[in-house]
């Protein structure tokens, strides 16, 4: 009975949730997130040194209260604990990444419409939100509210040179580097993209524009430079999209440099991961409408191309399930593609060039998001609260080697429904 009141209430309680505001005088609804146990996990990133991960705790089920159920979990690879640095955010969370020094992080959260942001101590076991309070255990301050439903983010890092004239009338050149963010979003057909900027302080802005420019985006990657691509939900092209930069890095606007054809017999497609190979000729997309995992070859796309040619689609590998997220394993010539699929509860292997399953590694309830350090890879399980590490030195064979905490018992289940 109290599993049928939680489903009933709920969307209720998320509706009042994101018309009340959040401040110091204002009681929110429901109880606070748990930053000691992870919960419905879907993303995960691991610092460069090894030693500690980011996981994004999503509030999936809404089990605590909507406005700051969300969590960005510190974990520590070594004891496997979660550190008290964890911090709040927003609900449905979706995945994470990195800066390139791994000074700082970003999410997006589809409760409150935002990307999140957070930086990250040198040694990489603490992440805090420098606009909030001291020792402040959440990341609600460092937000940039996007609307129309943010489910995936992609980073690159750029720059731009410029002159700039000294009072003597002489100029000099300066160089300005920032973080350069792609957005997808599931509404009115929106793609966003921002440039962030640190000043000598290290104070932190952004600059952003957003385009109509794919119809339901689901999820975007990195090709090369400046260029993402972008998939969707009901759609029927892959986009290619580029940010029209000021000389000082700032977003004017946004531009689709080419339309990549997707044939379905459903008349549309659903993407659900994309995925470059290393050597930047081969895209892959895992699609849910028809559930398969699609390679399109996208060599014309690069900047020192020698060849003007179209992106298209190349193979088609059916697969059994509806599939999550992917990760490339190994390197250029013998590398295979990771694939979790929340439904069968299973990580499969992949050739990318043959285009055939050639491995099914146990897995816990639904793997959603990887991340892979070194021969190392971590996969987070999103009803099972679990992170799985499994041996990756041979691409084409994984080994499960530890399972992070205690697996959730019969009665734990039981209260979820």
């Amino acid at each position: 009975m109290e599993g049928v009141l939680k489903r009933i209430l709920r969307p209720l309680l998320l509706a009042l949730a994101m018309v009340i505001p959040v401040g110091c005088a204002t009681e929110l609804i429901g109880d606070p997130s748990d930053l000691e146990v992870v919960a419905y996990p879907t993303g995960i990133a691991v610092h460069p040194g090894g030693r500690y991960a980011y996981v994004v705790g999503s509030n999936f089920d809404l089990d605590y209260r909507a406005n700051d159920g969300g969590a960005i979990y510190v974990v520590d690879l070594e004891t496997k604990k979660v550190l008290p640095g964890s911090k709040r955010m927003g609900s449905f969370g979706t995945n994470i990444v990195l800066s390139h020094d791994a000074r700082r992080g970003y999410t997006v959260t589809r409760g409150d419409d935002a990307l999140v942001w957070f930086e990250i101590s040198p040694d990489g076991s603490s992440i805090s939100c420098p606009l909030a309070k001291k020792n402040s255990d959440s990341l609600l301050k460092c937000r940039q509210i996007l609307d129309d439903n943010p489910t995936h983010v992609s980073i690159t890092r750029s720059y731009r040179e410029y002159d700039e004239t000294n009072a003597d009338g002489t100029t000099q050149k300066k160089r300005v580097d920032f973080d350069l963010l792609a957005v997808a979003q599931l509404r009115n057909a929106r793609t966003t993209m921002l440039t962030v900027h640190e000043d000598e302080k290290g104070a932190v802005s952004f600059s952003r524009e957003s385009a109509a420019l794919l119809y339901s985006g689901t999820v975007s990657t990195l090709y090369e430079g400046e260029q993402f691509i972008f998939a969707g939900r009901a759609a029927s092209n892959l986009v290619v999209v580029s940010p029209a930069l000021n000389e000082r890095g700032r977003v004017l606007g946004l531009y689709a440099s080419q339309a990549i054809s997707v044939p379905s017999w459903y008349g549309v497609y659903q993407g659900r991961d994309l995925l470059v190979d290393p050597s930047k000729q081969n895209l892959y997309m895992l699609n849910q409408y028809p559930k398969s995992l699609m390679k399109f070859d996208v060599t014309g796309l690069s900047y020192t191309s020698a060849t003007s040619d179209r992106a298209a689609l190349t193979d088609i590998l059916m697969l059994p399930s509806d599939f999550i997220r992917m990760v490339w394993v190994g390197d250029g010539a013998t590398g295979m593609i990771y694939a979790t699929s929340a439904t069968d509860s299973s990580m499969y292997v992949i050739d990318p060039r043959a285009m055939e399953i050639v491995h099914v590694a146990e897995t816990g309830a639904s793997p959603y998001d990887m991340a892979l350090s070194g021969d190392k890879l971590y996969v987070v399980m999103f009803r099972d609260d679990n992170i799985w590490t499994y041996d990756v030195s041979d691409p084409s064979a994984p080994v499960l080697k530890e399972k992070f905490f205690e697996a959730k018992t019969a009665t734990d289940s039981a209260e979820e429904k």
